[in-house]
């Protein structure tokens, strides 16, 4: 009875240790800019992902103007970028789910204001069959090689989740910048989304410059 009463609380055990969900694999979609009216969005499409889960089929878009004329009187340029969550619905249209704005205005310098390549992540981390979607970006307004503000930003549905700070600038064996904040969200949020948070992070906006 003792080794069969054992067994039981092992396998209890085992059992309970398993059944949190897992990373899933996300159903990806071929996509296609087309796909989005432009009556939608603002800019010109950078990237984009298309996916199923289950909310149904959904479409996100990461979008730029360029850089622009604030005034010319003043000499002073800008550039905004854009991010935006849509889901289709039953007539086929998309309804949005969340959009953000970034800008940098009336800078007589030079203008940084982008997403970093490669950054556009779809996943589901806590296996509940809603996807999270992450991307980092840059933005600055500066006369010389320094340091500009960086964004790292995490969805899951509506809520959103940020790692501000700034970009680093490596100079010989100077370092410049790299300054980081985990917004305290995070502390409520499945370990999963902060790992991979940070792990995004680390990967975008460091430079190096000649001596």
């Amino acid at each position: 009875m003792k080794h069969q009463l054992l067994i039981i609380i092992l396998l209890t055990t085992l059992l309970s240790c398993t059944a949190a969900p897992d990373d899933k694999p996300v159903p990806m979609l071929a996509f296609n800019a087309g796909m989005i009216s432009k009556k939608l969005y603002k800019g010109q499409i950078q990237a984009g992902k298309r996916w199923k889960d289950k909310r149904g089929e959904n479409i996100v878009i990461l979008t730029q103007t360029g850089v622009y004329w604030s005034s010319v009187h003043d000499a002073t340029r800008g550039a905004r970028l854009y991010a935006y969550h849509f889901v289709k619905t039953a007539d086929n249209s998309f309804t949005e789910v969340w959009k953000i704005s970034e800008v940098v205005n009336e800078c007589a310098w030079d203008v940084r204001c982008n997403f970093f390549n490669n950054s556009l992540t779809v996943t589901d981390l806590d296996g509940d069959d809603i996807a999270e979607v992450g991307f980092a970006l840059a933005k600055g307004c500066r006369s010389e090689p320094g340091p500009d503000e960086k964004k790292l930003v995490f969805y899951e549905g509506k809520e959103l989740y940020l790692i501000k700070g700034t970009t680093t600038v490596v100079k010989g064996s100077q370092q410049l910048g790299g300054e980081k904040e985990v917004e305290k969200k995070f502390d409520d949020a499945p370990e999963a989304f902060r790992e991979f948070a940070n792990k995004q992070w680390n990967k975008f906006g460091v430079a190096h410059t000649a001596k």
